[in-house]
C-alpha cells in the first residue's frame, strides 16, 4: 500500500509539473511567433491606426522581441517614423513596463527549467519504485489529472470569451506590483501595437497549444493503459486454456 502511494503520488506531481511546461512553452511559441504577429497586425489594421508602414511597424515588433529575449539592453533606443515623424517608438512608461514584463519571462522560464529537473527527479523516484509498471502509474494518473483539467480549461475558456477585460486585467494585478500596464492608447504606441483583440487572440492560441499538448500526452496514456489491458486479457486467457 506504501509503495502505491509512493508511485502515484510522484506520477501525479510529474503529471502536474507537465502541465506548468506545457502551458510556459504554449506562451513562448505564440509570444515569438513573427507570423502571428504579421496576421494580427494585418487583421487588426494596426500600420494604419499607429500611422507606421507595415515594414517598420514589423521591424519595431522584431526589436521588442529580441529585446525580451535578451538580444538588446534596451528599447528606449528603437526609433521609426510614425505619422510622418520620425520619433522613439516607446515612451518611458512603456520602457519600464517591458522591463517587468521581460522579469515575467525570464521568471517563466526558471520555473519551466526548475520544473523539468523535478520531473526527471520524479520520474527517477517513479521508476525505482514501480519498476516496469512506472508506466502504467504515470498513464492512469495523467489520465486522472487531464480529465479534471479539461473540465477546468472549458470552464477558463468559457470566462475568458464572456468577459476578457476583467479577467486579463486580474492577471495583471496579479502578476504585476504597479500599474505600468495601464497604457493610454492616446500616447503609448504599445497599447495600439498589441490591444485587447490582440491578447484575446494570443490567449486563445495558448489555449490551444496546451490543450493539444494535453490531448497528445492523454491518448498516448490511453492508448498505453488499452495495451497493458489487452495483454492481461491474453495472459489470463491463455492460462485458463
Amino acid at each position: 500500500m506504501k509503495k502505491k502511494l509512493i508511485c502515484y503520488t510522484a506520477a501525479i506531481l510529474i503529471s502536474l509539473l507537465i502541465y506548468h511546461v506545457l502551458l510556459v512553452t504554449g506562451i513562448d511559441l505564440v509570444a515569438f511567433d513573427k507570423s502571428f504577429y504579421a496576421d494580427q497586425y494585418k487583421r487588426l489594421n494596426t500600420a494604419e491606426t499607429i500611422g507606421i508602414s507595415n515594414d517598420e511597424l514589423l521591424r519595431v515588433t522584431w526589436e521588442l522581441l529580441d529585446y525580451i529575449k535578451d538580444g538588446r539592453d534596451s528599447i528606449s533606443d528603437i526609433k521609426a517614423e510614425i505619422k510622418g515623424e520620425v520619433r522613439p517608438v516607446f515612451n518611458e512608461r512603456e520602457t519600464a513596463h517591458m522591463v517587468d514584463v521581460k522579469a515575467l519571462f525570464r521568471f517563466a522560464y526558471r520555473v519551466r527549467a526548475y520544473s523539468i529537473a523535478a520531473i526527471l527527479l520524479l520520474a527517477a523516484v517513479l521508476v525505482a519504485a514501480a519498476g516496469k509498471k512506472a508506466q502504467s502509474y504515470f498513464a492512469r494518473s495523467f489520465i486522472w489529472t487531464a480529465g479534471v483539467l479539461i473540465v477546468l480549461l472549458s470552464v477558463l475558456f468559457i470566462l475568458i470569451k464572456t468577459n476578457f477585460n476583467y479577467y486579463w486585467d486580474q492577471f495583471h494585478y496579479l502578476f504585476f506590483d504597479n500599474d505600468l500596464w495601464q497604457l493610454n492608447p492616446e500616447t503609448d504606441i504599445m497599447i495600439l501595437m498589441v490591444p485587447e483583440p490582440f491578447f484575446n487572440s494570443a490567449v486563445t492560441r495558448v489555449l490551444a497549444y496546451f490543450t493539444l499538448g494535453n490531448l497528445t500526452l492523454a491518448a498516448v496514456s490511453a492508448i498505453h493503459i488499452a495495451l497493458e489491458r489487452r495483454s492481461i486479457r491474453t495472459a489470463r486467457d491463455r492460462g485458463q486454456s
